[in-house]
C-alpha cells in the first residue's frame, strides 16, 4: 500500500468527496438510509481485501483482513459469510440483451454484407432476425427484442416485414435494472482506468480524455450534445470495427494470442450548471 504525503491525502479526500457526493445523490434517489450503503460499502471493503490485498503466495484470511480494512475478525466474517451467500443467487451482470442482440448485429460478420455493414434481415431463415436473437440475445423471445429495438428507434421493421439498422447504437429506455447494471459496470471501469493510470508509466496509461468549457449559454447545450453523440457514434462504429476484428468470439480466424481481456472505449457528454 502507498504511503500518502499530506498533500496526496489532501487530494484522495477531495476526490473521495466528489465521488461520495454522486453516490450520495444515488443512494437517496432511491430512498436508501446511510446504514444501507454503509453495510454495502463495508462488503466491498472485505471483497477487495481479499482479492488484491491479500499477501503474495499466501490465502486471505479474516486476521489479514481486518487488518486492512479497519473492522473487526467478528465482522469481516459476517460480510464475507453475506457475500458468499448473495453470490450463490445472483446471475451474471449483463447489460440488457436486447442490447447485446445489436451489438451482434454490428460485429457478426455473419450478419453483415462486404463492407462490414449489418445486413437487412428477414424475420425468419438461416441468416435472419430470428438466428441472429438465438445467436446473440439467449432465450429471449424474438419478439420481445424486436419490440424493444423499433421502440428505442435501433432498427426500423420495413414494409416488406424485414428488419434493417437506423442507429447503431443502444440506449436503454425501459427496466431501470438494466440502468443501474449499466451504472454500475461502466462507472467501476471508468475508476478503474483511472487507477491505472496513477500508477502506470506514461508509455502504459489508458486513454483517459476529455474536454470542457465552463461559460457555456444553455441555448449551445442542444446543438453540442447533437454533435458529440453524432462524432461519437461514428468513432465507436470505427472503433468496432478493429475490436471485432481482434474478438475470438466475433471473428473465428482472430485465435492468436493467450489469455482473455475484456477491453473497449467509452464516451460520455456531461452538462452542469455553474453556480456563481
Amino acid at each position: 500500500m502507498l504511503s500518502l504525503s499530506e498533500q496526496t491525502n489532501h487530494a484522495l479526500q477531495q476526490a473521495l468527496h466528489k465521488i461520495l457526493k454522486a453516490l450520495a445523490r444515488l443512494v437517496l434517489r432511491f430512498g436508501w438510509s446511510y446504514e444501507q450503503f454503509d453495510e454495502i460499502a463495508k462488503q466491498a471493503f472485505v471483497e477487495v481485501a481479499v482479492q488484491d490485498f491479500a499477501l503474495p503466495g499466501r490465502k486471505a484470511t479474516d486476521s489479514r483482513t481486518a487488518v486492512v480494512t479497519g473492522l473487526s475478525r467478528k465482522e469481516v466474517k459476517r460480510l464475507r459469510l453475506l457475500r458468499e451467500a448473495q453470490k450463490e443467487h445472483e446471475t451474471p451482470a449483463q447489460y440488457n440483451r436486447a442490447a447485446r442482440v445489436l451489438n451482434g448485429w454490428l460485429r457478426d460478420r455473419n450478419y453483415q454484407d462486404a463492407a462490414g455493414s449489418p445486413l437487412v434481415l428477414d424475420i425468419e431463415g438461416e441468416v435472419s432476425f430470428t438466428s441472429l436473437v438465438k445467436a446473440h440475445g439467449g432465450d429471449i423471445p424474438v419478439r420481445a427484442v424486436l419490440d424493444e429495438l423499433v421502440f428505442i428507434g435501433a432498427v426500423l421493421r420495413q414494409e416488406d416485414g424485414n428488419v434493417r439498422v437506423l442507429h447503431q447504437a443502444y440506449v436503454s429506455t425501459g427496466d431501470m435494472s438494466d440502468k443501474l447494471t449499466i451504472l454500475g459496470t461502466d462507472v467501476m471501469l471508468l475508476i478503474d482506468t483511472i487507477l491505472h493510470n496513477l500508477d502506470c508509466e506514461s508509455d502504459d496509461a489508458y486513454l483517459q480524455l476529455k474536454l470542457s468549457y465552463d461559460n457555456l449559454p444553455e441555448e449551445a447545450l442542444p446543438l453540442l450534445q447533437r454533435i458529440a453523440a453524432e462524432d461519437g457514434r461514428i468513432l465507436l462504429q470505427q472503433l468496432n470495427r478493429w475490436f471485432a476484428d481482434k474478438d475470438r468470439d466475433s471473428n473465428k480466424d482472430a485465435t492468436e494470442g493467450t489469455g482473455r481481456y475484456y477491453a473497449g472505449v467509452g464516451l460520455y457528454f456531461f452538462s452542469r450548471r455553474v453556480d456563481k
